[in-house]
């Protein structure tokens, strides 16, 4: 399992891809949060789009949000997730597409 991060600027758009991936199957619940990064020049509002997924998922995902939903500065990411209660885990491997 992975905790895949998409990074951008418009929380719509963030907000279509979030049904897109639930609707898909990539997802079960998405998370949308208003971040504040700041940077040499300056602070930026951005928007973090957050879930879990299978890791085998992840090149087909930055795939298809790519060529879906892109736009300038996006940022797409994972971190692996090591530890995961036997509840949820059952329920992702359940639920979440089939590779």
């Amino acid at each position: 399992m992975i905790l895949l991060d998409i990074i951008l600027s418009d929380g719509k758009k963030a907000e279509e891809i979030s049904a897109f991936l639930i609707e898909k199957k990539y997802a079960m619940q998405t998370h949308i949060d208003t971040n504040t990064i700041l940077t040499t020049d300056g602070q930026k509002k951005t928007i973090r789009l957050f879930f879990i997924t299978k890791a085998l998922l992840y090149s087909t995902i930055e795939h298809e949000v790519k060529k879906n939903f892109y736009l300038e500065g996006m940022i797409i990411y994972a971190s692996p997730i090591s530890h995961i209660n036997i509840e949820f885990a059952e329920m992702l491997r359940t639920n979440i597409k089939a590779i």
